[in-house]
């Protein structure tokens, strides 16, 4: 293939040079849809069922990406003697609190829910304190001269508003943090030193719908044994159950009542409920391992400086008859992953190979809270300090609805969060070689959706090291069993894949590792 002119581009004073030159380009050109359509028929397939961390399936997959390492040639790893890190995991099945308040016993998913995050406990109160909407603020306070030290706390959700729904604590129609913000209100019960906080929730059934998904799965924590939580126990009830409550006690009109007058006069009003409380918690617990499978390249001249690309290669398993195969979350950056270390094994293999080392690391465990990503960074198996930059593939098969129909993008995300320079060489590379939209959207600190700490690349940002979040954002498929390889768009992919794959060349190949010149937000 011809050899293009040498690019040369300046930013803030910082040369990139993305050179195509016929030896990357000849490895680049062996990333393509067919082989990652080929390896994503396996991976997302039934036989797979869904990849879930701890389970056959994913197991399964761990045992496939493994083989396809070692038919690239890339040799295991002594430090780990092979292919995978495994790692245990605790788990603590949720329906483990018995809530009795008067006579009656709240029932799990009907009539009260609540995350896992508390130890084993048992208390026992003969009165409970409506303590209004839980807040202490400058402006509202529900704790002024009330003394909440050994109460059970009962409390609104949201905050209080006047009837032409200004907020008094932001004295506008804009919500404050305290509706916003779930964990202010506990963290403060807690820090009164209230035993337990019940939280009315009027929109009960909703988010039960919303939130089902995580309420109902056991929480899972990495680790030799099970980390016990100093936290008070939250407790969420519906509307019905807060109102025989307060009906038990004599007390008429409910919260809702408190509520209108607080609404109608702009003060906070608590009142004392006779009805004995009890709350029992005794965690039903199990244990799991999990495994994620890496693959090194060593570098010939700089070995000890190590560039690591990222996926995760599990999901959610299946739900009954309904297998959620994960093709594009995240079957399309495994599949990607591999492709990138068949292609650096050829080169390697053809004297080639990249001045720093590469780790091609595929994680479990993502999808229960980034887990497999956060035991590699607590438990490295080659020094943080010598990691250079983690480029992280996370669901690149498919397009969303800001960009339909064109295909031709990706969002970039974290690559200016610690290193100028990275951001810098992306953009050159991209210019020089493949030629997409980099589309920024999801990299400003205000995203509400928050992406930039929800994949695996966050656990090395967390440890200063430079990152990319390579993302084609969320379709109607996500996370459903509906994400299926038919659905891939795998030129699209191959694209994508190239552009990870020439930014991982020229940062494995530059003269000088890459500066962390940009100081971590918090």
């Amino acid at each position: 293939m011809k050899v293009r002119a040498l690019l040369v581009l300046v930013f803030l004073g910082y040369s990139a040079i993305a050179q195509q030159d016929a030896k990357q380009l000849k490895y680049a050109e062996t990333i393509t849809a067919s082989d990652l359509r080929e390896r994503l028929q396996v991976l997302a397939s039934d036989e797979f069922e869904g990849r879930e961390t701890g389970q056959p399936g994913q197991k399964k997959a761990a045992e496939y990406i493994q083989a396809q390492l070692q038919s690239f040639g890339i040799p295991p790893i002594d430090k780990i003697g092979g292919y995978l890190q495994e790692f245990k995991l605790q788990l603590t099945y949720p329906d483990t609190v018995r809530l009795i308040v008067g006579n009656d016993t709240l029932r799990f998913l009907k009539d009260m829910y609540y995350f896992p995050g508390f130890g084993d406990m048992l208390i026992q109160t003969e009165n409970l304190l409506y303590l209004g909407y839980g807040i202490d603020d400058a402006r509202y306070s529900d704790y002024k001269d009330v003394s909440v030290k050994g109460r059970v706390l009962m409390i609104s959700g949201g905050e209080p508003v006047s009837k032409n729904g200004i907020s008094y604590i932001t004295g506008t129609d804009e919500k404050s943090s305290w509706t916003v913000d779930w964990e202010k209100k506990i963290e403060l019960a807690t820090e009164r030193g209230a035993k337990a906080l019940l939280v009315i929730d009027d929109n009960f059934s909703t988010s039960v719908m919303q939130f089902g998904r995580y309420i109902k799965r056991p929480e899972i924590q990495i680790g030799e044994r099970p980390k016990e939580s100093n936290g008070i126990p939250l407790i969420y009830i519906n509307t019905k159950m807060a109102t025989r409550i307060f009906s038990g006690a004599g007390v008429k009109g409910g919260h809702k009542a408190l509520e209108k007058k607080t609404a109608k006069q702009g003060k906070p009003y608590s009142v004392e409920l006779n009805v004995p409380v009890t709350i029992n918690v005794k965690k039903n617990r199990g244990e799991l391992t999990s495994e994620n499978v890496l693959g090194f390249i060593e570098g010939t001249e700089k070995p000890d400086e190590i560039v690591v690309i990222s996926a995760h290669y599990d999901h959610l398993g299946k739900k009954g008859e309904r297998i959620y195969n994960g093709a594009d979350d995240d079957g399309s950056g495994t599949t990607t992953v591999l492709e990138l270390a068949e292609a650096f094994a050829r080169a390697k293999g053809n004297g080639d190979g990249p001045k720093r080392s590469i780790l091609f690391m595929t994680v479990s465990g993502e999808e229960k809270g980034l887990l497999g990503s956060e035991f590699y960074t607590d438990h490295p198996v080659f020094p943080l300090e010598n990691t250079v930059a983690d480029l992280n593939v996370d669901m690149i098969g498919r397009i969303d609805k800001e960009h339909e129909p064109d295909s031709n993008y990706v969002y970039i995300i974290g690559s200016d969060k610690l290193s100028t320079e990275l951001h810098q060489l992306n953009e050159s590379v991209n210019k020089a070689y493949t030629g997409l939209e980099l589309d920024y959207t999801y990299n400003d600190e205000n995203d509400p959706n928050r992406f930039y700490y929800r994949s695996d690349h966050y656990n090395f940002a967390k440890n200063q090291i430079p990152v990319i979040f390579y993302f084609t954002g969320v379709h109607e498929d996500y996370h459903q069993p509906s994400d299926t390889v038919e659905k891939i768009m795998f030129q699209k992919m191959e694209k994508i894949a190239k552009l990870v794959f020439h930014t991982a060349w020229e940062i494995a190949n530059r003269e000088t590792r890459l500066k962390v010149d940009v100081e971590q937000k918090e």
